[in-house]
Parts: C-alpha cells; structure tokens; sequence
C-alpha cells in the first residue's frame, strides 16, 4: 500500500491473452451541436444513441464497456469469445449508422456518428484486487486503434482496420479508404468501409474459408508405393508434399513408413526448424553428431573420431568429404581452424562442396540397400539445405533412393521437370475420412451426426479433427447425443479456431498443462535432462517421467528413437502451449534456462537457439554475442544469406543493450563478420561492404587507448575496399603507421601486405621494394597458414616476392627479378598451397608479357589451366594473356576474339587489378588487326583511367604504346613527341628504368627530342 492509501499493482500480471474485436463510436460535430443546440436537448439526444448503441451492441454479443460524453468503446470476443466477434463487431456498427440515418429523415435529426472497428491480441488482465475501476483490464493495440482510426470515417460511417477486414471480407462488401498516419502508430494504417452485408450460402463459408476438394489419403499412399517400387529398382525418385499446417503432411509420411517396415529399408529422417533456418544444413547436423556420439560413446568425439566414423559409413566417402562434413560439424567459429579444401574456392564452389559432401555421407547406405530419405518442414529450412534439396533428384537419379520432401509451401515450377521428381498437394479430409477418424478415437460407436458436426468444425484439417474429437470424448457426457451439447464444451473451453482448440485440449492436462508449457519454452524439442532442471523450481503432482508418459498418452509429445529427446507432435501444439504463457512467465522460464547454461549444469545449445533464449529472457547483450558467433560460422561456412539474417538479428539487440565497452567490441565484431558477407553479396567494391569497413574504422579511431590489431580484420577490409587506387595507397600507408608497434607480428605483416600490393600500382617501386623486406622479415610459416585465408587468399611471402619481381624488373634489375620470381613459385611449391601457386603464376605470366615473352606466356597459360579449374578468375586472366600472346604470334583477329571474350568474363568477374596492362594488350590486337582508330580510342581511355585511378605503374608504357600507334597513323610529329615525353617524365619519376630504357630508344629512333616538363599539358603525376 502507498503512504496515501491508494492500492498500487504489483508484482506479475496476471490474466490470459487473447484476440478480440474493439469498437469505438462517436458523435460527430459534438460541440456544434452544443451550440446549436439547448443542453437538455443534447443530453436527451446523446442517451439515446448511448441506449441504442447497448441494445445493438448487446444483440450482436457484444460488451459496451463504458460511454463517455459523447462516444462509447465495446468489445466482441470478451468477456466470451466467439468465432465471428469480428463480423458482428462491423454488423452492430453499420446497423448504428443505419439508425442514425433513419433518424435524420424520420425527424430531422442533425445526429451522426463516426464508428472505428480493430481487432487483435490483447491480454485481458484481473484487476480485481486493486482499486482501479472495473475487474479487468483490457491491454493491448485494438482498443487504441479503434478509437483512432473512428476520427478517420466520414460522417455516418465506418471505418475497419487491416485485421478486421481480412476477418469479414467474405461477409460484407468492402471499399478501400487508404493508409492513414495515426497518433501514436509509427506506420501508416490502412483501412476499409465496409458497405453493406454479402448475400452467404450458408453461416459458416462466411467466416470460414471454403476448402479446396477434399480428398482421402489412400490415393496419395498407392503413388508414394509406386515411386518407391522405382527407387528400389535403381531409379531414385523425390516426393515433394505440400499443404497447411495440420492437413496431415507428417501422418502421412509416417503411414508410409510403417507400410515398409519388415522389407529391410534404411530410414533417414530430417527435421527443418523453425529457428533453425540460420544454422548451415542445420537437419543433417544433429543427427550425424548424434549417431557419431553413439558409435564413438563419447559425448563430444574430437574432429580425427568424426572422419573415422564418416569413413567407415562406406566407400563413396572419401577423405575429402568427411573433412568437409566434420568441417560443418564444428560447433563454434572460434574452434574451427582454416581448411585448406576451403581457401582455394568462392562461396558458391565452397557451398557446392558442402552440399556434396553431405549428399554422400546421406545416401552412403544406398550401395547396400533401398534408402528412404525424409526431410520435413522444408518452408522452415536454410539456403543450403535447399540447395541439397534442389540437387536431390539429380544425385539419386540412378541410386536406390527414395527422398520424401514436405512443406507447407509449394515446390517451384522449374523444380517439376525432373521426370523423377512428383510434387503432391494435400487438400483436407472428406466428410467420410473425418467419419472413419472419429471412430478409431471414439472407441466406440459414435453418435450419429457427430461426424458431421467434428468435419464441420475442423474444416477438413485433420489436427483440428483429432484435436476436437479428442476434447469431445474427454469434456462430452456419454448421453450428449445432439450439436447443442457438443456446442457446450466448445463454449465453455472458448474454442474459435485451430489454435484455441490446441489451447483446450492443454487445458485439459490439469496441472501437467505446466510441463508442456516448460517444455515449449525450450523449443519444438527438448531433453530431458534440461526440462528436469528448468522444472526443478516449480513442484509437480507426479513425477516428471509419469508427467511426460501422460503427455505421450494424449497426444501432445512424442519420444524420439532412442528415447533421449522429446518432441512436440505438431508445431503448432508447441505453439499453442508457448502462446498461452503470459510474456512475463516466457521472459523468466526463458531466464532459468540461459542460467543454467551458463552456470554448466546442464549442456549448451547451438550459438543461434541461444541467441533466441537470451533475446526472450530479456538479455540483448548476450543475444548479439551468441548471434555473431552463429554469423561467424555461417560466414566460414559461405553460408552468407543466413550470416546476414543473423547479423540483423545481433545488430538489433545491440541498439537495446546498454552503452558499454561490451557491447562496443561486439558491434565491432559485428562488423568484421558483416563486412565479408556485404562483399560476398554485394560485391567487394560495392558501396555496402565499403561502408561497413569505414564504418568499423571510425569506431576504432574513437579508441585510441587500445591496440588496433585487435581490429585488423576492419583496416584489412577498409583497405580492400577502398573506392580508387590512390585511396587505397593512402589507406595503406595509414594501415603501417597505426599499426608500426603493434605486438602482432602477423598483422604488421599483413599491413606492410596491403602496402606493397598499393605501392606498386602506385609505381613508388621503391616503398613497394622497402615494405616486402620489412614483411618477409616478419614471416612465419605456421602463423601464415591460418592467414592465406583472412587476407587475400594466397600466401603473403608469395605475394611479397612477386611483387618484389615486378618492381625489380621494372627498376631495371632483370637478373633480380627472375630471382625472385622463381623464390615465389618455390615458395608456394614448398606450403603446397594452390592459390598461393596461381598467385604465383599470374605474376609469372605477366612478367613474361612486360619482356614480350610471347611463346612463354602461353606456357604460363597452360600451366594455370591445367591448375586453376576451380579458380574461374585466374583462368579468366590466364585467357587473357594467351589470346594476346597468339594474337601477335600471327593470328590478330583470332587472337582479338578470343580476348575480347576473354575480356567480358573478367568483367563479370570483376577482377580489375590489371586492367592498365590488359587495355594496352587489347589496344595491341586491335592494332595489329588494322583497326587502328579503335586502338587509338582504347588508349586514350586507359590513359585517362590510369591517370584518375591513381594505377599508374603502366602509364608510361600505355604513354609510349600510344605515341608509336600515332606515328603509324601519320599523325604530327609534336604529337608523337609529346606523348613520348610524358611517358619519359613518368617513368622517371617511377624509377622505371627498364621503361625510361625503352622511350629512350624510340626517340632516338624516330629521331625525336623529348619536350621539356613546362610543354606537357595535362601532365600525369606518378606518386
């Protein structure tokens, strides 16, 4: 009690949610008509409305809660609910409308009224031990929308919002109104006039939607019988079945199975989850783990176990897909090391791997005997696991394998071709179906017509038509025997609909009501080791064991094989019993179970599911945290879309969490796990990725106290995406100056990496040559083998002596440069590490086309094809330098086809390094096939590139290449001279020797002299 008396609300809320339909009127005009009109007059006109407002209200079902001057609020659905609260909710409105209309040209009166209808969730709250006013509380959104969207209808009409609507649409006639910005709602409302009522059929197709043909299930078994027949024979055949929740996808599944027990046949079967959709193969993972916990008996079997056990499954299990399979396996990113089948690959090779790999290990029983594969609740799966599915028929074509697909979401049309592939649509029961159904669960003759009445309630649904022939047969007295004693429990237990009935049948469990809510709080399944220790506080009147066999016995979980893990039967049981908790009761049973994770007692559970729990139970911070390392083995995974779903997820926790230096690293962390995902989807150059690089830059510059290699992912990736080539070198030189003292020698060799690589397109040879000494000091070959794969994809001392060769080359050092380059191809011989040899050879092939080594590109060349089948951009640029080089071997307009192809699949690849070189070779072709006006045109473009992107290493040969192609075109010698002498100044500002070598001799060829730096327009900058 307070110091003045007054009773406060305390502790929980306590009360029941539910849906309901609220309707506020209003006078239109009021304080007009109080001008206009004699006080008593507006009184006496006021409770008249307010009296035939209660009369139609009250006739309809309704509740008038209260007038108030000169409007009133009702309630449809409360204090009783009832199936069409919303129909007659719009029906007392119109027929109010209606009376004030008739009340105008009966006796002229100036009466109008404006009516709002909304209808939603609400929590109906006891109030009765409080000194408020009233015994309840209505709390929720449809009263205020009511009362808002109600100033919204014209004069002697009603408004209806979205839910409304869609609930009534087939009862009255409706017209649209609009979006409406309202008070208090932060997106703009739509709404709906209804007009008048539609002409019904019958009573129920107006709140009840009219199912397609119904059909019994035998036909859907006999074409499943058949399909399998031909998977037995050597053809593998998918079944993709598909309809509504509860229409009986799963019961039929299993009806199959049991037609094929004792014929020998290996059953695998998956199960899609709902908050599963972020985990990678999420239905497949479990279950290996599992099955290698059982075979190894050990609860945790290491990585070398997991291979063993996936070897022994049979011979089309290779090394590499058990590596890849026990790579997926791993729990969290933090553990899972860098995989060498990985680095050499893009996402989508990555991906394709994966799916591979999980397809052998699937099907590996297949060589001995028929396979039946059952994955459930595709709708709810992840992008690989759809991927799996997309390539079932292919894979099974010619196995002995029968895949069995549900959804509640249709198969594509272009997934139908397959001629082995049959997509099935489930529709409900017929009446004779519901018939055969209630009798098996009645146990007895039923009475007659309640097959009837149980088809005509459940709407063909055959959840819904066990559910309510189960509560009939517990609630029903044996001597009820017509539709208004059946009508009795569903009214009293307020039965609307599939859910409620659900909700009914929980309610019926008594007290073990409370042990299927726990248990759907932990989610669809649930062990029973952590529903002891969730239910631990709460005491039960049986034991837990007896509690779940009574569970079992009604139908609301089911045991697992093994017995270890229980399962709701249906989703939509789960639910139904999480939804009938109180938020505040989910919040703490979610808060006992992050306990007593975190405490150890009982085990974790994947990174995602706990992100879900912290996130209920009220604990954003610890949401991102489980969030991002979800997102980040997802991301090491390729499995970007779902990293995504799950960085939004972490980035929205983190804007409730508390300002801390916790949730500070974390948005960090958030952002080196986003930034690869933005490239992968987006594009490395796209502004995207671009702007969450310098957006993590920004808050690592705000934290100066703290060491920055804690971040290199961030500079790496701000570095990477950098908009120019210029910026980029500026980036760089920020990059070893930041992090010159940083105690990671790894990542201030991987700074003086981004340095090298931008110092030579800068063509500061010298800085480039200054920062791979600095580097290669630093070098350590076991630190770099977990690096190849953060920074680049290839090896940095590769990187670093092959830059060292061009730069030495073009310094004039030939001898050095070769050093140098076969140090780098050693090197990457020596780690055995693929992308590290291609990276290597691109370098080679580029060195050998600066000598106009033509014969030894094509070796190159060759050898890069012969390596590189899985690295579509090093084959790309490989297709580039042999065009060229056959192109001048004497064949120009072959040589130019193939580059220009060659050209457009770089550019689809986007590759862009060396784009300077590329253009001068096309420019070559060009001119050798006498086409020396479009040769011109794509010099003067790279020229102008060059010079704006800041790529400037190749600009004195492109200056050079353009001056010679001019002299051939006649052109004026000052012309000629001109560019010469900017190629001259350029390359000597590079400290190009082995350029400066060439313009030279082709002045004093040609017999020009060069212009001096004052009659250079538009002059270049090489720095």
């Amino acid at each position: 009690m307070s110091t003045d008396g007054r009773q406060l609300l305390t502790g929980p809320l306590s009360g029941e949610r539910r849906q309901v339909t609220a309707l506020f009127y209003d006078i239109v005009g009021s304080t007009a008509l109080l001008h206009q009109l004699d006080p008593e007059e507006f009184g006496a006109m006021q409770r008249t409305l307010h009296n035939e407002a209660a009369a139609l209200i009250i006739s309809h079902g309704g509740y008038l809660e209260g007038v108030q001057g000169d409007g009133g609020c009702a309630y449809f659905g409360f204090p009783e609910p009832s199936e069409d609260a919303a129909e007659c909710a719009v029906a007392s409105a119109l027929e109010l409308v209606v009376w004030c209309q008739r009340q105008a040209q009966q006796f002229g009166s100036s009466l109008k009224v404006r009516v709002g209808v909304a209808t939603g969730l609400v929590v109906v709250a006891d109030s009765s031990n409080t000194k408020l006013p009233g015994r309840t509380q209505i709390i929720g959104l449809a009263p205020a929308l009511a009362a808002r969207i109600q100033s919204e209808a014209a004069s002697n009409s009603v408004a209806v919002a979205e839910a409304t609507y869609r609930l009534t649409s087939g009862v009255f006639e409706f017209e649209e109104i609009g979006a409406r910005e309202l008070k208090g709602f932060g997106e703009p409302v739509q709404l709906w006039r209804p007009v008048a009522r539609r002409q019904q059929s019958d009573r129920f197709t107006s709140y009840r939607r009219v199912s397609a043909p119904l059909v019994g299930r035998d036909d859907e078994l006999e074409l499943c019988g058949r399909r399998w027949t031909r998977a037995t024979n050597g053809n593998g055949q998918l079944v993709f079945l598909h309809g509504d929740a509860g229409i009986g996808k799963s019961r039929l599944v299993m009806e199959f199975r049991r037609d094929l027990v004792g014929e020998g046949v290996a059953t695998l079967v998956f199960q899609c989850q709902p908050r599963g959709n972020t985990e990678p193969l999420h239905p497949f993972l479990e279950p290996i783990r599992q099955a290698v916990a059982e075979a190894t008996e050990d609860s945790e079997p290491d990585r070398d176990a997991v291979i063993r056990f996936l070897r022994s499954l049979g011979s089309e299990v290779g090394e590499l897909n058990a590596e890849i399979v026990a790579f997926l396996l791993a729990g969290k990113a933090q553990g899972v090391p860098g995989e060498a089948w990985q680095v050499d690959l893009s996402d989508e090779d990555i991906r394709a791997r994966a799916v591979e790999a999980m397809l052998t290990v699937l099907t590996s029983s297949a060589a001995s005997r028929p396979l039946l594969i059952v994955i459930e609740d595709l709708h709810w799966a992840d992008t690989l696991t759809e991927a799996l599915v997309a390539r079932l028929p292919e894979w099974i074509e010619s196995r002995p394998v029968l895949a069995v697909i549900t959804s509640r979401e249709a198969i594509e049309a272009d997934r139908l071709g397959d001629p082995n592939v049959l997509a099935m649509a489930l529709s409900g029961l017929t009446a004779q179906a519901t018939s055969e159904l209630l009798e098996r669960i009645w146990e007895m003759t039923p009475p007659d017509g309640l097959a009837a009445f149980v088809y005509e309630k459940s709407d063909g649904v055959p959840l819904f038509a066990e559910q309510l022939a189960l509560l009939l047969r517990e609630r029903s007295n044996a001597s009820v025997q017509d539709r208004a004693g059946w009508e009795a429990p569903l009214r009293e237990g307020r039965i609307l609909n599939l859910q409620d009935l659900i909700a009914a049948r929980l309610a019926g469990l008594g007290q073990l009501k409370r042990v299927a809510q726990i248990a759907s709080v932990i989610g669809r399944e649930f062990r029973r080791k952590l529903l002891i220790a969730v239910i631990e506080p709460e005491p039960l009147p049986v034991s837990l064991d007896e509690a779940i066999e009574r569970l079992v016995k009604a139908g609301i979980v089911r045991r697992k094989s093994g017995g270890a893990a229980i399962r709701f039967r249906h989703v939509l049981i789960q639910e139904a019993a999480y939804d009938s908790l109180l938020k505040s009761e989910r919040r703490e049973i979610h808060g006992r179970i992050v306990r007593l994770i975190q405490s150890g007692s009982v085990s974790s559970l994947p990174d995602e599911i706990m992100a879900w729990h912290f996130e209920q139970a009220g604990q954003p911070l610890e949401a991102a945290r489980h969030a991002i390392q979800a997102a980040e083995a997802c991301g090491i995974r390729s499995a970007m879309h779902e990293a995504d779903r799950l960085l939004d997820f972490a980035e929205k926790q983190l804007t409730q969490a508390h300002k801390s230096g916790d949730a500070n690293d974390l948005l960090l962390r958030l952002l080196t796990v986003r930034g690869p995902v933005a490239a992968a989807h987006f594009g490395r150059g796209s502004e995207q990725a671009r702007s969450i690089y310098e957006r993590g830059v920004s808050l690592c510059a705000e934290r100066e106290d703290e060491d920055r290699a804690k971040w290199f992912p961030l500079y790496w990736g701000w570095w990477f995406t950098a908009p120019d080539y210029e910026t980029q070198r500026v980036r760089s030189d920020i990059l070893v100056r930041d992090l010159k003292d940083s105690a990671d020698l790894e990542v201030r060799l991987q700074s003086l990496h981004c340095a090298w690589a931008a110092n030579i397109d800068a063509g500061l040879h010298s800085h480039c040559l200054k920062c791979v000494k600095q580097g290669l000091q630093l070098y350590d070959e076991d630190r770099a083998r977990f690096s190849r794969g953060r920074y680049g994809g290839h090896d940095a001392k590769v990187c670093g002596l092959g830059n060292r060769a061009f730069s030495l080359w073009l310094m004039g050092d030939d001898a050095g440069s070769s050093e140098s380059m076969d140090a780098a191809k050693q090197w990457a011989e020596h780690i055995n590490h693929l992308s590290s040899v291609l990276h290597a050879l691109e370098f080679e092939i580029e060195l050998k086309r600066y000598r106009n080594d033509l014969a030894g590109v094509i070796a190159v060349a060759d050898r890069i094809g012969e390596l590189a089948r899985a690295a579509p951009g090093v084959l790309a640029k490989a297709a580039l330098f042999r065009a060229w080089a056959h192109g001048l071997s004497g064949d120009p307009a072959g040589g130019l086809v193939e580059f220009e192809a060659g050209l457009a699949r770089q550019h689809e690849i986007a590759t862009p390094e060396g784009v300077p070189v590329y253009e001068g070779m096309r420019a070559e072709l060009f001119e050798r096939a006498r086409r020396n006006d479009e040769a011109l045109s794509i010099l003067d473009n790279a020229i102008a590139a060059s010079t704006r992107s800041g790529q400037v290493y190749w600009l004195a040969e492109l200056l050079r290449q353009r001056a010679l192609l001019r002299r051939a075109r006649h052109e004026p010698e000052e012309a000629v001279a001109l560019d010469l002498s900017r190629a001259l100044e350029a390359a000597t500002e590079q400290r190009a020797a082995a350029l400066v070598s060439r313009v030279r001799l082709d002045l004093k060829r040609l017999g020009l002299r060069a212009l001096p730096p004052d009659r250079h327009p538009d002059r270049p900058s090489g720095k």
